[in-house]
């Protein structure tokens, strides 16, 4: 089972969550979104945690982490993962 952090609840994170949680060998572990309530909704939905981006790349049970947030965001979070050796979406 992997577990995924998504990064990003608004049109393209929903879909991205919703196949996530579809996959049978993914589980959709933690949202963040700048926004709260939008991250609130999506980890509620899926059954994930509503976490910050230290919080979730500290998480060693973190497999993947999929990034959709805000294009100009993307640079940032892709060092900040990739500094924690995460894989990346």
């Amino acid at each position: 089972m992997l577990n995924v952090a998504l990064l990003g609840a608004g049109r393209i994170g929903q879909i991205h969550a919703g196949n996530i949680a579809a996959h049978p060998q993914c589980r959709l572990a933690y949202v963040m979104d700048v926004y709260a309530p939008a991250a609130n909704v999506l980890a509620e939905k899926y059954g994930a945690k509503v976490a910050d981006l230290d919080t979730i790349l500290a998480d060693s049970s973190v497999d993947l982490v999929a990034i959709c947030s805000a294009t100009n965001t993307h640079a940032d979070l892709i060092e900040a993962a990739a500094r924690q050796k995460s894989h990346l979406l």
